[in-house]
């Protein structure tokens, strides 16, 4: 049985409870946050966290962290923990990208605690390996065009591509060429709506509630074998959960047990998406890594959520 890492929150909690445990709450002043990689949002109040480094509230943002521990998949050489996030937030700038050094151009990459102390998130994971020198995708990072060389792919490694646009809904372009994403932001103006971060990794693990059938020929990552993993999922509109698995190589999950796992918690689940996992699979709630993935990396970007509350 997995469970919701969380105690008593007082008289604070009750209050959430009254307020329908909601962000957003009638009253609240939120403050959409400017779409500048080097703007964060809101430091979390000390008393949002109705437990430590576990479940977050204020007027703008939930957060709650769960856990299952002892897991064995079937493709797995021991047992593992699973940890996920549920996330709902007010705006759609809560979700938010950020390079190490804020920088496309400056390929180093840097230690992901360093990263969470500057963001100062409510949640924050890695994202793709977006900087690597055998990196090959598109790449927007809130709302800046970096990179596109998803061509270099011959036709039968062509990745699944992740956009979130700017009202924080998810879209995969699976087996994405370079024509194929720009058609589908074409679609998007089209909409009245903007592309603000697209990732290249995958695959998509689960679309409108369906776990996807997942091939070791489908990826250039290693698919189909258990180790540590980190995946993003889009429950509804600005609602959010990531997941990340513990492991080490033959330890873990491969991503057909993931994309499983996800539908069995989240039927609803309109998206979800693989992201880089191994020594790279990060998982913070607050400046605390919650996760532990064996051969630890530097990464060279991360996906968090921040708080748009009104400073005082």
């Amino acid at each position: 049985m997995f469970r919701k890492i969380m105690k008593r929150c007082g008289i604070l909690g009750m209050l959430c409870a009254l307020l329908g445990g909601m962000p957003g709450a009638a009253g609240a002043e939120i403050q959409p946050i400017p779409l500048d990689m080097k703007e964060h949002g809101t430091a979390p109040k000390a008393e949002g966290w109705l437990t430590p480094n576990a479940e977050y509230q204020d007027e703008s943002i939930h957060a709650t962290l769960y856990e299952k521990k002892k897991h064995k998949a079937k493709s797995s050489d021991g047992p593992t923990t699973i940890h996920w996030v549920v996330i709902e937030v007010s705006d759609s700038s809560q979700i938010r990208t950020v390079l190490s050094y804020d920088s496309y151009e400056d390929k180093n990459s840097a230690e992901a605690p360093e990263m969470v102390r500057y963001l100062n998130p409510v949640v924050a994971l890695n994202d793709d390996y977006v900087k690597m020198s055998n990196y090959k995708g598109y790449v927007m990072r809130q709302g800046v065009f970096c990179n596109d060389n998803l061509d270099e792919w011959g036709e039968d490694l062509k990745q699944d591509v992740l956009i979130i646009d700017d009202q924080g809904d998810f879209s995969v372009v699976q087996k994405a060429s370079s024509a194929d994403v720009e058609s589908f932001v074409g679609d998007l103006d089209a909409q009245g709506k903007k592309p603000v971060n697209i990732f290249t990794f995958g695959p998509a693990l689960v679309l409108n509630g369906e776990a996807q059938t997942i091939l070791r020929s489908d990826s250039t990552h290693a698919v189909n074998i258990s180790a540590a993993r980190t995946a993003i999922c889009q429950l509804d509109h600005l609602k959010y959960a990531v997941f990340a698995v513990d492991g080490v190589t033959g330890v873990g999950m491969n991503c057909q047990e993931l994309a499983n796992f996800i539908v069995q918690q989240f039927p609803e689940c309109r998206v979800a998406y693989n992201l880089d996992g191994g020594g790279s699979s990060r998982l913070f709630m607050g400046t605390k890594k919650v996760n532990s993935a064996k051969g630890r990396r530097e990464i060279y970007g991360m996906i968090y959520f921040a708080s748009a509350a009104a400073e005082e």
